[in-house]
């Protein structure tokens, strides 16, 4: 039988052991993990890959381009307020979303600036100007009817991405910005007088007298419920006169 200095000196072996064990554990595990994360954050270690919506004027090779990302990435070391900002730069877009989709997807999510009117601008061009007065393009000619010219205004020099500083223009978009698609696709033309009168005409032909530019905004709700009016109940009318407290419609006899 073993004596009990014996039976100690065993037994502080086996903790000894025990411990040094644990700690060679310890250690692996450490380097493991270390060793793992080094390595995911490795910019050649991709396991990733770039979704991107909303694009239509935007390529998606633009936007590669811009965050200077390839299609495949390494998604721990993504800085996604980066990518925001640096999006948003492009006088194109409006705002930019990102978001993760499992299991391994960087969604990008683009809106573009949509064009509100065309307004002539320096040199006997045209500008394209969205819902915030933004200039998205110019050009010597009105290349589509998408959306209404502005005739009476002109904003002088024009330049990519700048912000339009004319008054008429900023409370025109304004107004514009408060009706639905379906309404603005009937719009053909607005006016604006010497008197800072605005017509709409419609692509009917009717004229619809709103009023001072100054206070188009006013005249949204009224707007919107006349012209609903002549089309649900087919309204022939010559004009339609919104300048009045109760609005007057010429009807065609």
């Amino acid at each position: 039988m073993l004596s009990t200095k014996e039976r100690l000196c065993r037994e502080r072996q086996k903790r000894r052991l025990r411990l040094l064990k644990i700690t060679l554990c310890f250690f692996c595990f450490v380097c493991i993990v270390v060793g793992s994360y080094q390595l995911v954050h490795q910019p050649w270690f991709s396991f990733g890959n770039i979704e991107i919506v909303g694009t239509r004027n935007v390529k998606n090779e633009d936007v590669i381009r811009t965050i200077n990302l390839q299609e495949s990435v390494n998604l721990f070391l993504i800085d996604r307020n980066h990518i925001k900002k640096a999006l948003e730069q492009d006088f194109r877009v409006e705002h930019v979303e990102t978001s993760y989709v499992w299991p391994n997807i960087l969604k990008v999510e683009v809106t573009e600036r949509q064009p509100a009117i065309y307004v002539k601008c320096a040199y006997g061009g045209f500008a394209q100007v969205d819902f915030n007065s933004r200039v998205l393009n110019v050009s010597k000619g009105i290349k589509d009817a998408s959306v209404p010219f502005v005739s009476g205004v002109s904003i002088g020099n024009a330049y990519l991405g700048d912000k339009v500083q004319e008054n008429d223009v900023e409370k025109i978009v304004i107004f514009l910005s408060k009706l639905d698609k379906s309404l603005l696709s009937r719009i053909s033309e607005i006016s604006v007088d010497g008197q800072n009168k605005v017509k709409i005409i419609m692509l009917s032909g009717v004229p619809i007298l709103v009023g001072d530019v100054d206070s188009l905004e006013e005249k949204v709700a009224t707007f919107i419920t006349i012209c609903n009016e002549i089309q649900s109940k087919n309204i022939d009318g010559y004009y339609i006169d919104l300048t009045f407290a109760k609005p007057y419609i010429k009807v065609k006899q």
